[in-house]
């Protein structure tokens, strides 16, 4: 194996084009660059071929040099081609329905661990799984469906008997009231129109295992495809979903996974699906509010499932970017008391189950996988809740509260345990976990305090406490300065940039209290420079991101927002001759620019109409900018940025008689009371 040094050296001899993350709607023959094909000459390099994997047709390729061999990259055979030998990966062709729905012992067929029914070692497991992964990846451009055999023990009936599905009729509506507030069987005809055809289905759930799931893991990959391959399989044609007889809490998790791999997926690989601009900015907002209209027809208040606490907590990756965070916050409640009533507050240690292996029996593995699952969904709702604080100054979820542990690293399929040296879909959130909770003994110990200096003493306390996390309590394999490993997932890169930006978020949570007292008192002149300083690396990050494949989380996006606010304060208090005025300024203007791009996400429209509004009021006090700038009226700001057009979805009309809804959400740390009465309110008093 050839050094890290030297495969980035070659990488960078050798350009190459990143690799995709899409699924596109028509699949290319899964043969199409075999060495047989006829008519064109051959430009997939043999590694490539024989691997099924997509080559950038580069000579050497990048996955050649990713392999550590770029001096094997050719384009012809040495000897006779033999698909049989030559071969690595099984065919990609779609299985009939029996063979996708009958399976044996989870991982014993199952493709990321091979044909042997003995591994050597763990270790040669884990190479398996990360070589099937990226295979997988790599053959998103030729075939839209992931290709592992999973069946869960004693599945749930998702498609039931009409009458035990049936919904609560409400009478006093109207007859032939269309949308979501119409009757049960118009509403269930306004669902099933919404619904695309099967390969969009299949390309959304896809997307969202393999580019999202690592950064909330709110459910199961397996256990939902498997899911969705037998209801479509139980029908009698395929082109679509039937949706009638469906548990619709399931169906609400459904929508929420669509909702929000069309609201995460970037430009390019939408336009592969075959999603214009326009559809998109529909078709999110309508997934997103019939996953909560599926919720309300199952009354899934009084019924829990734990699909709805599965599609709730989905919601988040679309709810936010849709302006929908209110909403989300009440939904959010309501999932956690659905958690509590099903126990996923007490699933503590156990010593019998945590010994569970491939080798146990296949009721023992399922029990411990619905344990895990309960594990990554509990841990997720406390993460979600936990990242709120600033904002809310309160949080729902005690720590001392609850028993159950966080997840643990096991092989999704057979359940045999992990090393923690290498990441896994359950890594990201675990470290996440760690950053939420020390946010929650940061705010019990603010708390607490009496005066103002034991609170600040708090704040440089914890600030402490979170650099060491970000340092020695950070795996490996998220640091920066750490070689990416070959064999490690795609997602990895996407989560040491988000883990960047999140660190110096929380950072500037930590001093939260002190910020705009740190622009005029110098007693607390540390919260200034360590605030300018984390804004500056977040918006320096959000600059270099070049991965157009990459997804498109929202939460980078806000912090990006609270990042420019806080430059934005600063170049009010800085004269322009002072040499780091127009640099502060060229990043918020940077910063405005980037914004500005992701025109279908609220949190981005509002964000650089507010930055701008900022610039604008700065630049307008250039001649004679004293301090206090009493001039600045942040109120109309506000105003005008929730009555304007200023909303991918259309103007958002705000009624005097009602509070101004809060422009950003609760993650970000910036409610509105905070932003005009605490941060950007100058007046003499200040």
């Amino acid at each position: 194996m050839r050094s890290v040094r030297k495969l980035l050296s070659l990488r960078k001899s050798h350009p190459t084009t990143p690799s995709h993350l899409i699924i596109p709607y028509k699949s290319t023959p899964p043969d199409s660059d075999s060495p047989m094909t006829k008519g064109r000459s051959r430009e997939t390099c043999t590694e490539c071929s024989l691997r099924r994997q997509k080559c950038d047709r580069q000579r050497p390729c990048g996955r050649c040099v990713k392999r550590g061999i770029p001096d094997k990259c050719q384009l012809h055979w040495s000897g006779e081609y033999d698909p049989a030998l030559h071969r690595v990966y099984p065919s990609t062709r779609p299985r009939s329905k029996q063979q996708s729905l009958t399976s044996d012992t989870p991982g014993r067929q199952s493709t990321i661990h091979g044909d042997s029914d003995n591994e050597s070692t763990l270790l040669e497991g884990l190479h398996a799984h990360a070589a099937h992964f990226e295979a997988q990846q790599m053959r998103w451009a030729n075939e839209p469906r992931l290709q592992y055999t999973f069946k869960p023990h004693n599945p749930p009936q998702i498609r039931r008997g009409a009458a035990a599905s049936r919904s609560v009729q409400q009478p006093w509506l109207p007859p032939g009231v269309f949308g979501f507030n119409s009757t049960a069987d118009a509403q269930a005809a306004f669902l099933q129109m919404l619904l695309p055809n099967v390969d969009h289905i299949w390309s959304l759930v896809n997307y969202h295992e393999l580019a999202l799931l690592w950064y909330h893991g709110c459910y199961h990959g397996p256990t939902l495809r498997w899911e969705l391959q037998s209801v479509i399989a139980g029908q009698e044609q395929e082109e679509t979903l039937i949706i009638k007889d469906l548990d619709m809490q399931w169906l609400a998790l459904l929508f929420a996974i669509m909702a929000g791999s069309i609201t995460c997926a970037p430009k390019r690989t939408l336009e592969r699906w075959g999603f214009s601009r326009q559809e998109v900015v529909k078709l999110s907002l309508q997934w997103y509010k019939a996953s909560i209209s599926c919720l309300n027809q199952a009354e899934y208040t009084s019924n829990h499932s734990i699909y709805s606490v599965h599609a709730i907590a989905t919601l988040t990756m679309s709810a936010h970017p849709l302006g929908q965070s209110a909403e989300l916050s009440v939904l959010l409640g309501a999932a956690l008391k659905i958690a509590q009533s099903l126990g996923l507050d007490r699933l503590d240690h156990n010593t019998t189950l945590e010994k569970i292996t491939s080798t146990s029996s296949e009721e023992q593995r399922h029990k411990l996988l619905n344990r895990e699952i309960g594990r990554r969904l509990w841990s997720q709702l406390c993460v979600q809740d936990w990242m709120s604080l600033p904002f809310h100054d309160s949080n729902n979820i005690k720590p001392l509260h609850f028993t159950t542990t966080k997840p643990s690293s096991r092989d999704h399929l057979t359940m045999n345990p992990i090393p923690p040296t290498f990441p896994t879909y359950i890594s990201y959130g675990n470290y996440l976990f760690e950053i939420a909770k020390l946010m929650v003994s940061h705010h019990d110990a603010m708390l607490g305090a009496t005066t103002q200096f034991t609170r600040y003493e708090h704040v440089l306390e914890y600030d402490a406490r979170m650099r060491t996390l970000a340092t020695q309590g950070m795996p490996r394999y998220f640091h920066v300065v750490e070689p990416i490993d070959p064999s490690w997932p795609e997602w990895v890169p996407w989560a040491r940039r988000s883990l960047t930006i999140c660190f110096a978020h929380k950072i500037i949570m930590i001093h939260r209290a002190f910020i705009r007292q740190s622009f005029i008192n110098p007693a607390y002149s540390i919260t200034r420079m360590t605030c300018l300083a984390a804004a500056k690396t977040i918006l320096n990050e959000a600059k270099q991101i070049k991965d157009l494949d990459g997804p498109t989380i929202w939460i980078d996006k806000a912090f990006c927002v609270a990042a420019a606010v806080i430059l934005c304060l600063d170049i009010f208090h800085r004269p322009e001759s002072d040499a780091e005025y127009n640099s502060h300024k060229t990043l918020v203007t940077d910063c405005i620019d980037l914004l500005q791009t992701f025109d279908t996400s609220i949190v981005a429209v509002r964000g650089s109409s507010l930055l701008s509004a900022l610039i604008a009021d700065r630049d307008r006090l250039r001649s004679n900018l004293t301090w206090p700038p009493e001039s600045i009226k942040t109120s109309d700001v506000f105003k005008s940025l929730m009555t304007g057009t200023n909303s991918p979805t259309g103007p958002e009309v705000q009624d005097e008689a009602r509070p101004l809804p809060d422009l950003f959400p609760p993650q970000v740390g910036f409610c509105n009371r905070f932003l005009l009465e605490d941060l950007l309110s100058f007046n003499r008093s200040s």
